[in-house]
């Protein structure tokens, strides 16, 4: 693997927890992550790890700068493009990630990719007090914010995607309830399996979240202590609606598994709506893509949109055809229009 650690003073200390962060062309964020990071009120020690995924936008630059003025907290890792993994055929952070899984130190480790940063300088202080009075939880979390050109809305609403208390069990995730990653801590310890279960998944946080709460819950505090920045240079937000949903079904299908089968009903509830929502946004939007993605599920089970045979049939003809589709649909109205009238 092409990375090497740009030399420092971090590995002399015993850090409580690892933040990690990866970066990949965000330029224009990423000075604010790691100063989000860095202004963190701690009474323990933490290390900063930041994967940066060779950028040409000046983002590498940022970062060496930064971490040349903490080489006492921040572990700089300089990496290749040859390292990168892509999944359905777009390149991923997923190398990134999983070295600098591999390299923390911490007994926590909190996440928060290179686009995103944290606004509460509390952050860490509170999720690692506790986790600490808190045992038997595997992670803890917080509400978050989603910004797109300056313009903030709550990424957590209750009643929607927020849990209905401070707890959140496996069976609730599975059921959808979401997590915003960049507010994420949990117990290193109770992740080393990690690197063999993401193989088959699709995206990094999904199957993390899985097989964490297979061991135990998630603390959930209702503060917002981050933001996720949405725009177009996002390495998953930049992705078509097809593409999102192939990594949503390939996760469910997984999640299933990781989990046992222990909820297959929420699970297959899940895919069923996803689904079934994927093709009204197809039909509507006419998304040929998305809707012939979605087409090669729906074919094995026409009971989620209650298709016939024939209806199944002209579905499929009607999304992977579209032109073809559409003369059809022009010469049959020709026809008609042709025809005897008749008196009603």
């Amino acid at each position: 693997m092409n990375s090497m650690e740009v030399p420092n003073q971090v590995l002399n200390s015993t850090p409580l927890v690892s933040v990690l962060v990866t970066t990949f062309r965000h330029a224009g964020y990423i000075e604010q992550c790691l100063n989000g990071i860095l202004e963190q009120q701690v009474d323990f020690a933490f290390e900063l790890l930041v994967g940066e995924d060779e950028s040409t936008d000046g983002t590498r630059e940022v970062c060496q700068r930064i971490a040349a003025a903490h080489p006492d907290r921040v572990r700089l890792f300089l990496r290749s493009r040859k390292d990168v993994i892509k999944i359905f055929g777009k390149p991923t952070g997923r190398a990134n990630f999983m070295h600098l899984m591999r390299s923390a130190r911490g007994k926590y480790v909190a996440l928060c990719e290179g686009d995103d940063h944290w606004i509460d300088p509390k952050k860490l202080q509170r999720q690692v007090e506790a986790m600490e009075a808190d045992p038997s939880a595997a992670g803890c979390y917080t509400n978050a914010y989603n910004e797109t050109k300056g313009e903030r809305v709550e990424f957590l609403v209750p009643g929607v995607n927020a849990p209905k208390g401070q707890v959140l069990e496996e069976r609730a995730f599975l059921y959808g309830l979401a997590i915003p990653t960049c507010t994420f801590l949990f117990r290193r310890e109770w992740s080393m399996e990690f690197r063999h279960v993401i193989l088959p998944f699709a995206t990094g946080d999904t199957p993390l979240f899985t097989l964490l709460l297979g061991r135990g819950h998630f603390i959930f505090q209702p503060e917002f202590t981050g933001v996720r920045v949405v725009h177009p240079g996002g390495i998953y937000s930049m992705q078509g609606a097809a593409h999102h949903l192939q990594v949503q079904l390939v996760n469910i299908h997984e999640q299933d598994k990781l989990s046992a089968f222990r909820h297959h009903d929420v699970i297959q509830q899940r895919k069923q709506n996803a689904l079934a929502k994927a093709w009204r946004e197809a039909m509507a939007k006419e998304n040929w893509e998305l809707g012939a993605v979605a087409w090669k599920y729906l074919v094995k089970d026409r009971s989620i949109l209650g298709w016939s045979l024939s209806q199944t049939v002209l579905a499929g003809f009607r999304v992977i055809f579209p032109k073809s589709y559409d003369r059809l649909l022009q010469v049959g109205r020709r026809l008609r229009g042709k025809g005897p009238r008749h008196s009603v």
